[in-house]
């Protein structure tokens, strides 16, 4: 196989993979976990408070994630104050549920704090998925 073949199929794999919103969504989230941890870190480097840090960095992730998925991930382009507020519940959700994931994960089934995180991300991300889709940007 020629490298001009090799290239021209690597393009069109990108652009089916592209197309499909479950892999958009999944590339955002990637980009807003870097963004978030990297604000919490930059913060805690400057030498605010962790906790003060994981809020700022919430706020500016929740923000970030909330443009990208707009316009990249679900393609909504008009302007809703409504979607937003709707956005940020399950956001609010997705983090309550993980708690509550956590908890019975590591207190009741005794699963390993490391591990249940891990498993806790499945279980958040699908909350997000279905959250975002059927009720953030869902589109009448």
């Amino acid at each position: 196989m020629e490298q001009a073949e090799l290239l021209e199929r690597a393009l069109n794999l990108f652009h089916i993979l592209l197309n499909d919103q479950r892999i958009r969504f999944l590339i955002v989230g990637g980009i807003n976990t870097v963004v978030g941890y990297g604000t919490f870190a930059a913060l805690v480097f400057c030498g605010l408070h962790y906790i003060a840090a994981h809020v700022a960095a919430t706020v500016v992730g929740t923000a970030c994630s909330y443009i990208l998925n707009k316009y990249f991930t679900f393609k909504q382009y008009k302007k809703s104050f409504a979607e937003a507020c709707r956005f940020v519940l399950v956001y609010v959700a997705s983090f309550f549920s993980g708690i509550v994931i956590l908890y019975v994960m590591v207190s009741v089934m005794s699963l390993n704090a490391y591990f249940a995180g891990m498993l806790n991300l499945v279980f958040t991300t699908l909350i997000s998925w279905f959250g975002h889709k059927y009720f953030s940007f869902h589109v009448d």
